[in-house]
């Protein structure tokens, strides 16, 4: 079985102007999620280890926030026109890969259970 290449969100223009602005009045879990991914934690593991609000939730505020066009989903190694993995409109190209989220190396045979971020 291949490892899955690692995935992390950015910011789009519109989740900048939302940081900067409040111009669609998020509530403060979204915009907790949209402060994690501008100061560097951009990945799913790195941002359900930093929330201070349930996993449950930070997952579906994270799919809202792919649904509405304020984060991408990015590919570390995804090849050539890897910096740009989105459509004309703003989405990604293709449907992401589930992306796992992280248990301490200490726990090698138990598997990390899997996050989907179905679109």
């Amino acid at each position: 079985m291949a490892a899955r290449e690692r995935t992390y969100f950015e910011l789009t223009l519109k989740g900048s102007e939302e940081l900067a602005e409040r111009t669609y009045r998020l509530d403060a879990k979204v915009r907790n999620v949209l402060f994690m991914i501008q100061r560097g934690v951009s990945t799913t593991e790195g941002i359900l280890e930093n929330s201070i609000f349930p996993r449950e939730e930070v997952v579906e505020r994270l799919r809202d926030l792919l649904r509405g066009h304020f984060i991408t989903l990015q590919g570390a190694a995804n090849g050539a026109g890897a910096s740009n993995g989105a459509g004309a409109s703003g989405t990604p190209a293709s449907a992401p890969e589930p992306v796992a989220a992280a248990k301490p190396q200490a726990e090698p045979n138990e598997p990390p259970p899997v996050v989907y971020f179905g679109l």
